[in-house]
């Protein structure tokens, strides 16, 4: 049996959507996945019961006032039923250590959903020099390096103190909490990737590995290769007892 894996998506006034990318790399990566709309935070623990696995997709911003802040000029659109539904999956298949993958927009769920903030605007918010974190080209196209501690999850992706991603985000993770540890920094010091010391499998990255996949970028490969190997032993986990 293929491992269930939901991933949540984005929300407008007309309609739930989705990358394609994201819905293809569960495929090839042999899960079957479930695409989760908003609304339905009643049916929670039916919902992660029966995934094996989540993945928090990319979108807009968060609401401030969720790490207790108020909105910067700088802020773009926020969806609060996003935010609503994404942060009780989170809490959800922690309790149950059930693998989590987040991407971009889903990295920093993940931080605000373990009790972390986030800068705004990195742009506005940050004294030193930064990078272009959202770039022009192609989502494709690797624009910027992430360097990575040794003797993490990702070091053991990467096999590599340094790799290349894209980057489409104007916020960025700025108080990260335990049992979040930072795995990957951009040469700038905004924080590009973390994983849970606590869990089996909880990972999350500021770039887009699923559109880097369409390049047949190896870490990226490898990245949802480990990923969807943690939502098949947690599955079998599971059928076990």
């Amino acid at each position: 049996m293929k491992p269930l894996i939901g991933i949540t998506s984005n929300i407008d006034s007309t309609a739930h959507t989705l990358q394609n990318t994201y819905i293809q790399a569960v495929i090839a990566g042999g899960g079957v996945p479930f695409i989760i709309p908003t609304g339905v935070e009643s049916d929670i623990q039916q919902i992660t019961t029966l995934l094996d696995g989540l993945i928090i997709s990319g979108g807009g911003d968060m609401n401030p006032h969720i790490f207790n802040e108020e909105p910067v000029p700088q802020l773009g659109n926020v969806t609060p039923e996003r935010d609503s539904i994404e942060m009780e999956l989170v809490r959800h298949m922690l309790t149950l250590d059930k693998p989590i993958l987040g991407i971009c927009r889903g990295l920093q769920v993940l931080n605000v959903a373990i009790g972390g903030t986030l800068y705004q605007d990195i742009g506005s918010q940050c004294s030193s020099p930064i990078l272009q974190h959202d770039q022009k080209a192609k989502r494709e196209y690797q624009s910027h390096a992430v360097h990575i501690e040794k003797g993490t999850i990702l070091d053991s992706i990467a096999a590599s103190n340094k790799i290349m991603v894209n980057s489409f985000h104007h916020q960025a993770l700025k108080d990260v909490p335990s049992p979040l540890v930072v795995t990957g920094k951009a040469s700038d010091g905004i924080v590009e990737a973390v994983e849970s010391t606590e869990h089996h499998f909880v990972v999350g990255v500021q770039w887009h590995p699923e559109a880097l996949m369409q390049n047949a970028d190896q870490v990226s490969m490898r990245l949802f290769e480990a990923y969807m190997k943690a939502c098949v032993e947690r599955m079998a986990a599971v059928e076990y007892h």
